[in-house]
């Protein structure tokens, strides 16, 4: 049973006990991403996940990394657009010892002058690692076409012209806005006694004042506008790259579930339509896939396929044939069960150990302020019957979708993608 417990200063504390295992994992959830930060400071997210490893006052880098190796734990961090994760995972007798740590990273870091200028020199080789990714390139044509001009767009990772600006005041000011007890959600799962971690994080985060200035802490932004149209990069490769793309659902809409079950059908799997019917039967691609992708208030359908340029209308055509397909209403009561065991399979496999459960309660409730146990979930989607999956396929697909496209121009007809809108 997933449980609830918000500190004076706001700080929410979401945990799960879970006996049979002998590991805890402990998060600490910021909302911090680049969804968060000007074009000025695109990257600065990213810049102080690797920044605040750099040591505290009380611990140097290498012995940050010492203490939890030595007690045989793990430590790391990863930021999103809409979130940064500081998180150990350590046995449990060893609780204690994680959150030590974990609060000395975060609210006693040194940021030394020289070891920001040495982290530009990584990152800016990371963000050069990227452009030579024909699908990193894809993707991020993509963001920058439908997220035209919104946060959503901007790169995780940053620009390599905004990363060189970086400094100890630009992090030390964001820091101050974005690192504050109301924009915090701890999430902890795995084996230990409820009183001594409650105990814990009030000792270790309790202190921890909020801003007065009602500028600093959550941002109220705007639900991002999806927009429409074709984007083509140039790139003598062998192989095409291509993204079809629809406005779908946020994680605040529970119709993204029906969405899910409509993608794994259409391309979720070997056993998938398109799978089946464009690589098996025709073998026009290695690679051919559909997905979910989702934020807060906002999310899309994407389909990918890796193709021989020469092929890439074929592909198109076909890849449109099976849309019509859908909105047309041609979908199986089989597919959607099908469908639907697979998705709640892979939602269970994904919580079966206590680092995929950590993430999930913090997620959800840093983003939706809310628990969302499995057994909701799971109902959610045994709800789901063909009826509506049928008419979230007409609602998704009858609208104009987006299109981005990486290869050799030369190559490839692109008066194809002129059209994007499907018609029955």
């Amino acid at each position: 049973m997933i449980k609830l417990y918000t500190l004076s200063n706001g700080i929410r504390l979401v945990y799960e006990k879970i006996d049979t295992v002998k590991t805890v994992s402990i998060g600490i959830w910021v909302l911090a991403g680049s969804r968060y930060e000007t074009k000025k400071i695109n990257g600065i997210s990213h810049f102080i996940e690797h920044i605040l490893f750099k040591g505290t006052k009380n611990r140097s880098s290498k012995e940050i990394v010492y203490e939890i190796e030595s007690i045989g734990g793990q430590i790391n961090a990863f930021t999103a657009k809409e979130y940064t994760c500081f998180y150990v995972r350590v046995l449990d007798e060893f609780l204690q010892k994680g959150f030590d740590i974990l609060s000395d990273l975060i609210l006693n870091p040194v940021i030394a002058i020289d070891e920001v200028e040495k982290e530009k020199t990584v990152i800016i080789e990371e963000i050069n690692m990227t452009k030579d990714d024909p699908e990193e390139i894809l993707y991020q044509s993509l963001n920058d076409l439908i997220w035209k001009n919104q946060t959503l767009s901007y790169p995780i990772i940053g620009k390599e012209s905004t990363v060189k600006k970086i400094d100890r005041t630009k992090i030390e000011d964001y820091m101050r806005k974005r690192y504050m007890p109301q924009n915090i959600v701890i999430s902890v799962a795995g084996n230990f006694e409820e009183e001594k971690l409650v105990e814990f994080v009030e000792m270790y985060f309790g202190d921890w004042k909020c801003s007065n200035n009602k500028k600093d802490g959550v941002n109220f932004i705007s639900k991002p506008v999806f927009n429409r149209g074709a984007v083509i990069k140039n790139k003598k490769i062998d192989q095409a790259h291509l993204a079809i793309t629809f406005e779908g659902f946020g994680q605040e809409d529970e119709k993204v579930y029906e969405l899910l079950v409509l993608s794994n059908i259409l391309g979720g799997g070997m056993s998938s339509r398109l799978f089946q019917r464009i690589r098996e039967e025709l073998g026009l691609v290695y690679s051919i896939t559909s997905f979910v992708s989702t934020f807060k208030d906002a999310g899309v359908l994407i389909i990918y396929a890796g193709t021989n340029p020469k092929n890439i209308s074929a592909v198109y055509k076909e890849i449109m044939s099976q849309l019509r397909l859908f909105l047309k209403g041609e979908i199986l009561l089989d597919e959607v069960e099908v469908a639907k065991q697979q998705i709640k399979g892979s939602i269970i496999f994904g919580l079966e150990n206590t680092s995929s459960r950590m993430s999930n309660m913090g997620k959800n409730m840093l983003l939706l302020n809310k628990i969302m146990e499995l057994e909701h979930i799971t109902r959610i989607i045994d709800s789901i019957d063909h009826t509506k999956v049928i008419d979230t396929a007409r609602e998704v697909l009858s609208k104009e979708f987006s299109v981005a496209v990486v290869g050799n121009k030369k190559e490839m007809d692109l008066k194809i993608f002129e059209q994007r809108v499907l018609t029955q």
